[in-house]
């Protein structure tokens, strides 16, 4: 008995794994063999599509439809058209909410099945033109099925669950009955000694009876088991549909279904929420387009267009009667700045005072003798009356010199016409000789450092046009100023002139850099916008495949004139890529 109660275990455990592979039944019109939905479900719609037209008509309450109508090309809602709404010969005209947006209220909206709707336009120019559509549900977008491991699919079994789950119940019930019929013929005994087993009429030995009935038994309730498992399993499909009859519905009253990430990549973006977030499209077309190299740059003044004004003594700025200069204001060349009052130590002040007593006591001196020399003329040669005049001008010349340096405020004005553009000065300040306190910049004329590479800095013999690109996006043409032979930080440096100006331009301002050759590439040529990172990393761009759906798709770039890039890999002709709102397309989940 000991020994054949492993066997019942090994059963039993062949039995639960037979039920736990096995497939979920379908029932009741359900097909289980199909994901389970991953997304809530939308509401009713139609859509309905034209060379030059886009409309989607959603359902919103009861009998009511809102409708959305777009171009098909750009996705711009359509001004100026008025619209009618027919099932049959039922009509109504569609009230216009705002551009490219109707509302249709008609209870003849509300049937079951399919609704067949005509959708007449009027445009504003006065053309017309039909649409037509089917008014259904729109099936949920489901889970990816998993992939069998590939031991089934050698064996054959993908697909087709169905022979797994009779391969393995017929295994355990040839086991089963092989135990039920034979299992308690012979005792232990018997097989011990090799003897035939009883005959029919030979009543058993109380200890093979004993052995009989706990196999049976085991066998038994395996048979029961599977009998439970087998009964029981439409319960399990019908947990499964319990469980997905708790996914939250679509309200009658919503017009706006939830924008949902699918787990191929793709967005599922309803069209009001396309309306509400401005999402604009282009056509793609194919073609050639200069090939061009990307720098980077720093916006600086001209050469004749910076001025620096520095303090030439060490003294304590004062203002002058207009006031103390400010960044921002607009000064002319000359015009006075600041006042900077000379500042001396104790110790060379004390010093500059005895030299000034000392020159002004030989000035004295000096006049003295000479007035004693004009009062008999002739009595002095008069070399001697022309050199004590020559030192009395020396003298009077450096006391001129020294009482300055005591009492003295230097004026501060500006070298060039300008702006204002950096102060460092404030009254009451000290300040050292060469100290910087003003910089005035004339944005007349502004230039561009760019700092190349390798490859980058040989681009420009070959360059037939170039481009700054500014942080706010503003495209600026650049003239060719000349490029330096020295190195800095690895990098050859180029200077550009700015030929168009802006007001957001500032000296400091780190700008990009195209510079475009006469070599031509083939490829699309679409806005920089465009472009985003995918969730590996890569660039991609936003392909609208239908009138909700958009399909990521990884493309290889080249840089065209700072507003526009050329795809050379990943795009072609007359496919419908977003331009506008792709940041908030890409953050959808």
């Amino acid at each position: 008995m000991l020994a054949r109660t492993p066997i019942c275990s090994v059963v039993l455990a062949l039995c639960l794994l037979a039920w736990s592979m096995a497939p979920t039944r379908a029932h009741e019109g359900h097909d289980h063999g199909k994901p389970v939905p991953l997304t809530l479900p939308v509401a009713p719609r139609v859509v309905a599509v034209t060379p030059d037209f886009e409309l989607v008509a959603v359902t919103s309450g009861k009998g009511r439809l809102t409708v959305f109508l777009h171009a098909f090309a750009t996705n711009e809602p359509v001004k100026g058209a008025s619209m009618t709404v027919s099932a049959g010969e039922q009509s109504i005209e569609a009230r216009p909410e705002s551009y490219g947006v109707f509302s249709v209220a008609a209870p003849w909206l509300d049937v079951a099945g399919a609704l067949d709707l005509v959708f007449a336009l009027k445009l504003a120019d006065g053309t017309e033109d039909l649409l037509t559509g089917s008014l259904g549900q729109v099936d949920a977008q489901a889970v990816a099925p998993a992939v069998e491991s590939e031991f089934w699919q050698r064996v054959g079994f993908v697909g087709r669950p169905e022979l797994l789950f009779a391969a393995g119940a017929g295994l355990v019930s040839g086991i089963l009955l092989t135990l039920l019929l034979g299992g308690g013929r012979a005792s232990r005994k018997d097989v011990a000694e090799g003897a035939a087993p009883p005959s029919p009429g030979t009543p058993l030995h109380p200890n093979d009876a004993a052995e009989v009935r706990p196999l049976r038994r085991s066998a038994g309730a395996v048979v029961l088991l599977m009998a439970g498992v087998v009964l029981l399993e439409p319960d399990r499909a019908a947990a499964a549909d319990a469980a997905l009859s708790l996914l939250p519905s679509v309200p009658s009253t919503m017009a706006t279904d939830l924008a949902q990430r699918m787990p191929d990549g793709t967005l599922f973006v309803p069209k009001a929420t396309q309306h509400l977030l401005s999402i604009r499209t282009m056509l793609t077309v194919g073609g050639t387009a200069a090939l061009a190299t990307e720098l980077t740059g720093t916006v600086m003044a001209g050469p004749t267009n910076f001025g620096r004004v520095q303090s030439g003594r060490p003294g304590r700025i004062e203002a002058t009667p207009e006031g103390l200069a400010h960044v921002g204001k607009l000064v002319k060349k000359g015009e006075l700045l600041a006042y900077v009052q000379t500042y001396i130590e104790a110790a060379d002040r004390a010093n500059i005072d005895s030299l000034i007593a000392e020159t002004e006591g030989r000035i004295e001196k000096n006049k003295t003798i000479l007035s004693r020399y004009m009062v008999t003329p002739g009595a002095v040669p008069q070399v001697k009356v022309d050199e004590v005049r020559g030192e009395i001008e020396a003298l009077t010349r450096k006391r001129e010199e020294l009482l300055p340096s005591v009492a003295r405020r230097e004026p501060v004005v500006a070298p060039i016409s300008g702006v204002i553009s950096l102060s460092n000065a404030t009254i009451g300040q000290i300040v050292e000789a060469r100290d910087v306190l003003f910089e005035i910049v004339d944005p007349s004329e502004l230039w561009v450092e760019a700092h190349g590479y390798g490859q980058e800095a040989t681009a420009l013999p070959a360059m037939t046009a170039a481009f700054a690109i500014d942080p706010q996006g503003h495209r600026l043409r650049l003239a060719f100023a000349g490029r330096g032979l020295i190195l800095r930080n690895q990098a050859s440096i180029s200077t550009f002139r700015i030929l168009d100006r802006h007001d957001s331009l500032a000296v400091g301002m780190p700008v990009k850099i195209v510079i475009q050759s006469a070599a031509q590439v083939d490829g699309v040529v679409i806005p920089s916008s465009a472009i985003v990172r995918g969730q590996t990393g890569l660039p991609i761009v936003w392909i609208k495949t239908d009138a909700e759906r958009f399909e990521p798709q990884a493309v290889k770039t080249v840089p065209l004139d700072g507003e526009s890039l050329v795809v050379t890999s990943g795009l072609e002709a007359d496919m419908r890529v977003v331009t506008d709102g792709v940041a908030l397309l890409n953050q959808v989940r």
